[in-house]
């Protein structure tokens, strides 16, 4: 049987090769080939890090009795270091005592003699600024705080000049780079009395004692 096709040229349906399509197949399957052996590729990778993660993990935990001692240590230094801190600290404020009676006879002139050497607690009143927090402003305050201080109590004859002043004594010690440094007088007190029949000018004298005193023993 013959078959005859009266359409037009223009009218009839292009034959298309399946050419373009087989390509294109075979293009997909390259890359889905591609991407499948990259994924089996990362799959090795990550197992391979896991089993170096697991080697490790196991090496770490052999190891960690040595790590906890190492931190116990670390932990212990820093205790030790701030011990030594606060000691060098307490070293650096301690008053050697013995020296300053030492400094306090070395400067006292032959015709004073002490009754009483003492280190006693003395309040003062300061003024501070402070900001107020409801206000926000800076307000002037009177506070009390109580300071150490060396009282020095005794009495004084007339010496060679025919006086029976205490600033020879307040002069020596004021001029002493060691003790100044340490001792600072406050407002001394003195009044003229009689002792065993003589008169005598008895004093007190208050030394303020500085910051690096307070720790004193």
């Amino acid at each position: 049987m013959i078959n005859i096709n009266l359409l037009p040229w223009h009218l009839r349906p292009i034959k298309r090769s399946p050419a373009p399509y087989v390509a294109s197949l075979l293009a997909a399957a390259l890359v889905l080939l591609a991407l499948a052996g990259m994924w089996v590729d990362k799959q090795r990778q990550i197992g391979d890090q896991r089993a170096i993660l697991k080697d490790n993990s196991e090496k770490l935990q052999s190891l960690q009795s040595i790590v906890d001692e190492f931190d116990r240590l670390e932990k212990q230094k820093l205790e030790l270091a701030d011990k030594v801190s606060i000691i060098n600290e307490i070293l650096a404020d301690r008053i050697i005592w013995s020296r300053q009676l030492w400094n306090v006879s070395r400067l006292t002139p032959d015709n004073f003699w002490f009754s009483s050497i003492a280190v006693k607690e003395k309040q003062f009143t300061e003024t501070r600024k402070e900001i107020n927090p409801q206000t926000k402003k800076e307000e002037v305050k009177k506070i009390t705080i109580r300071k150490p201080v060396l009282e020095l109590m005794g009495y004084v004859i007339e010496g060679t000049d025919g006086t029976s002043d205490i600033n020879p004594l307040t002069f020596n010690m004021q001029d002493d780079k060691e003790f100044s440094s340490i001792f600072q007088l406050d407002l001394p007190k003195f009044q003229d009395t009689l002792f065993e029949g003589y008169k005598v000018r008895g004093f007190t004298l208050e030394y303020l004692i500085n910051q690096g005193g307070r720790g004193a023993a």
